[in-house]
């Protein structure tokens, strides 16, 4: 019989594994499978139930196996039991037993790091970008899977492949990353003056600031987190950094190029932004503050995921009549987002491997993967551009923005690698504490040279 365990999710931070301190992100995602299906997803959430199981490659091999499953507790808690049932599913299938353990994303790197050096106790697993470099030793190659999916679908966003794509090999199947883009309220928007605010936002930094000046003067600021934790802080920080030019490391992995005239004279106006236009109190914010500050109507803009929205149409449905999405602002260098592929992986110490790939073959086919992905309603984005024209894009037009996202992506350690030094870098929050220090001491300057004195420790010990 399958056991099956969840525990809270707790909002994370980064933590030392083998030494190494990495960055744990604070949400889940998804993919793609061969084919976008055509079927419409429902405009709310659907019943958890799943497709029915069908015969996987080597199914009689695996009768007797068990595979154990470690992840992170989702944000959307529908998607978490459909893929619970869909494992239920395949080990009935197959004859195999079966078994979830969800934990607290800050508890997942060290449960991965033990079962590592115990050689047991786990045989599939959720990584984060990044970790594929931490444990390449360590995992199974799922290039067989991998390659021939993004053959089949369009081809995998230049932010997905460099993450999980480690010295040629796949060392998981990609599926995605979380969505993110800016919720705003519209009847704000319009008393600042913004005549058409359910369809216009600004579309640069320096035209957002200007509208934040109006906003805090009506009391409702834009916020935003600039405090030690693992989603909205570096959500915001690095697309900044990217559009104004400025970057951690050049292509060649060494050459850092952060402290950029460009940069320095961005980060002033945004010194000054800060005090005109934001909550202050953001330094202090975790991943959930400014969720909390917006459904209590004391905040008019922030960057963050669809949570907002599906909270508010549950609970609080005059915000969500009031409220829609849009990209996130440019600057001259262009508009980006800070996104890197998540992967489904596994150990070789597993005692069965073939159970794992004969899994993730079943699961990411669209009949299985289809729904586990429509029914958190674009709160995943699919590491393919097959899926670009589905309807969960169009069904809500106040989630517009999120399908536009993928095409702006820029993995962490741009222009470099996002390998263990990028992880690095973003697990002391360098590029963050860098905007924090920048607004507490006002000056912009001495912050970004801090900034690439730190990181120039990282990529050129």
């Amino acid at each position: 019989m399958s056991s099956f365990s969840r525990r809270r999710f707790l909002s994370g931070a980064a933590i030392a594994v083998g030494g190494l301190p990495v960055l744990l992100a604070a949400c889940s995602q998804a993919a793609a499978p061969t084919a976008a299906p055509a079927q419409a997803p429902p405009t709310s959430a659907p019943a958890t139930s799943a497709p029915a199981a069908k015969p996987t490659t080597g199914a009689a091999s695996l009768k007797g196996t068990s595979l154990a499953f470690i992840g992170g507790t989702y944000f959307v808690p529908a998607a978490q039991e459909m893929f619970t049932k869909q494992l239920q599913q395949f080990g009935e299938a197959n004859g195999v037993k079966v078994s979830a353990d969800y934990m607290a994303w800050t508890d997942l790197q060290a449960k991965i790091a033990a079962a590592i050096q115990a050689g047991a106790g786990v045989d599939i697993m959720e990584l984060w970008p990044v970790w594929p470099y931490l444990y390449k030793d360590a995992l199974v190659d799922f290039s067989e899977i991998a390659e021939p999916m993004g053959q089949a679908q369009g081809g995998y966003y230049d932010w997905v492949t460099p993450s999980v794509k480690v010295d040629g090999k796949w060392l998981g199947v990609p599926h995605g990353a979380t969505n993110n883009a800016v919720n705003y309220r519209i009847s704000y928007l319009k008393k600042a003056g913004v005549g058409d605010a359910e369809t216009k936002f600004p579309d640069t930094w320096e035209e957002l600031f200007a509208l934040g000046k109006a906003l805090k003067a009506m009391g409702k600021p834009i916020g935003q987190a600039l405090g030690h934790s693992l989603g909205d802080p570096p959500g915001f920080a690095y697309p900044y950094m990217w559009s104004y030019g400025a970057m951690e490391v050049e292509k060649d992995g060494k050459t850092v190029a952060f402290n950029k005239p460009e940069f320095v004279d961005a980060m002033k106006r945004f010194v000054q932004a800060w005090k005109d236009g934001f909550d202050e109190t953001g330094l202090s914010w975790d991943d959930s503050a400014n969720n909390r500050a917006f459904l209590a109507d004391q905040i008019s803009v922030t960057l963050n995921g669809s949570s907002i929205y599906e909270s508010a149409k549950k609970d609080q449905p005059a915000i969500a009549a009031d409220m829609t999405h849009a990209d996130i602002p440019k600057g001259p260098a262009g508009r980006f987002y800070s996104l890197d592929g998540k992967s489904m992986s596994g150990l070789k110490s597993s005692k069965n491997v073939d159970g794992a790939k004969a899994f993730y073959r079943w699961w990411f086919d669209p009949e299985q993967f289809g729904p586990w992905l429509r029914i958190q309603n674009t709160y995943q984005l699919p590491p393919t551009k097959a899926w670009e024209k589905d309807p969960m894009w169009t069904a809500d037009p106040k989630l517009a923005a999120f399908g536009r996202e993928a095409s702006f992506g820029r993995t962490q350690g741009y222009a470099g690698s996002p390998n263990d030094k990028a992880a690095m870098a973003r697990s002391k929050y360098i590029v963050v504490d860098t905007f924090a220090k920048a607004v507490q001491s006002g000056d912009a300057a001495a912050a970004i040279k801090w900034g690439a004195d730190e990181l120039t420790k990282i990529y050129n010990p």
